[in-house]
């Protein structure tokens, strides 16, 4: 009798021990899963890295020709965040264009921009620049060729636009960085579904 009695203790000893277990790993993974905005994530992509997020905000846009990237935005449309077709997404339906999305997925290092990578797009700016017969289009949506472009732009009443502006601007924040590389974090999309208001 006695072996039976410290057997069942035994017994409910493990089970309790093995519930307590599973109640802690159902609780960390949803501990690790994170609700947050574009805004949120854009302010510092760095602390998210790796990490499981459910971010909310408006596409802006989606790649027509593959389908496998999403651009969102919060409050600033002219900042956005670059959403890629993974998980049980492998392209992006169109529909979504314009609409509050949730997206879950996890966040990525998904381009380093060091010094070789800025040289080369300088490099291609220039070349484009040169090509006399690259399309351009002007505010008008009407066709100019490579260098025509700054040339035919009226200058009286508009700056000329630098073309290497962009590249100038991830220089200075490079060297403002220290680092040997700049990170463009992104989120590797598991599903989306649109927002309900």
């Amino acid at each position: 009798m006695k072996k039976l009695f410290f057997l069942l203790v035994i017994t409910a000893f493990v089970l309790l021990n093995n519930t307590g277990c599973k109640q802690k790993s159902t609780n960390e993974s949803d501990s690790t899963k994170v609700n947050i905005t574009v805004d949120e994530f854009l302010a510092n992509p760095e602390n998210w890295a790796n990490k499981e997020v459910v971010i909310s905000g408006t596409v802006s846009h989606i790649c027509k020709h593959s389908g496998k990237k999403l651009f969102l935005f919060g409050a600033d449309p002219e900042k956005t965040l670059k959403i890629n077709a993974g998980g049980d997404v492998s392209t992006f339906d169109l529909k979504y264009e314009g609409l509050d999305v949730e997206i879950t997925g996890t966040v990525i290092e998904d381009e380093k921009i060091d010094a070789n990578y800025l040289n080369e797009w300088e490099a291609e700016i220039k070349a484009s620049l040169a090509d006399k017969d690259q399309k351009v289009c002007n505010e008008e949506n009407k066709a100019i060729s490579g260098q025509n472009n700054i040339q035919t732009k009226d200058t009286t009443n508009a700056e000329v636009e630098d073309p290497y502006a962009s590249v100038k601007n991830f220089r200075k924040k490079l060297d403002e960085s220290g680092k040997a590389y700049i990170s463009i974090w992104g989120i590797s999309c598991k599903s989306i579904k649109e927002k309900t208001k």
